[in-house]
């Protein structure tokens, strides 16, 4: 193989692996780049929100509108506020607080209408604190558990079509969702 084909292949592997911070500053990476004579300075990775962001931004964007409540009814209005907050950020592009929040959800469970990879996307909703460990939307009761570690068990999937739905036990239930204009 030609040294020029090597380093046009050598530059899109490297590409693909600046993605994890660790492997950016390398200096086994800067060696073997400086070997073939590519680039030796590689762009640092984005920050996780900017990276969330940038997610959001590519296209996980809905054209689901805020509106002022859903359907069905919740019993803890600070859930509803916390999923409309979400609705907003994402409709508005703005950045949204945990790194994983516009993630590709891939329906492992089965669960949901089966759609093509990356139809799909999930959020973090992270209930007020002091939130009820009860719950029920619409005629179905949960009973939750205090949100442990940094993103708890409720999602909010938002589809490319514009479908909602809410999971407050970590995908083993979903409801389907309407935003009241």
């Amino acid at each position: 193989m030609k040294k020029s084909a090597l380093k046009v292949l050598l530059s899109a592997a490297v590409a693909s692996v600046l993605a994890a911070p660790s492997l950016a500053q390398s200096p086994a990476l800067a060696q073997l780049l400086n070997a073939v004579g590519a680039p030796s300075a590689p762009v640092a990775p984005a920050a996780p929100a900017a990276a969330a962001a940038s997610r959001v931004s590519a296209g996980a964007l809905t054209s689901v509108a805020p509106g002022s409540d859903l359907l069905p009814h919740f019993s803890d209005p600070g859930r509803v506020q916390t999923i409309m907050t979400i609705i907003s950020e994402v409709y508005n592009g703005q950045p949204l607080p945990y790194g994983r929040d516009g993630i590709v959800f891939q329906n492992r469970e089965g669960l949901l209408p089966q759609e093509p990879r990356g139809y799909y996307h999930e959020y973090t909703v992270m209930p007020p604190s002091g939130s009820p460990l009860s719950l029920t939307v619409g005629s179905q009761t949960f009973s939750m558990e205090a949100p442990n570690g940094t993103r708890g068990a409720e999602r909010l999937i938002m589809g490319s079509n514009d479908e909602l739905y809410y999971t407050p036990d970590h995908y083993r239930a979903f409801i389907s969702l309407q935003v009241v204009p």
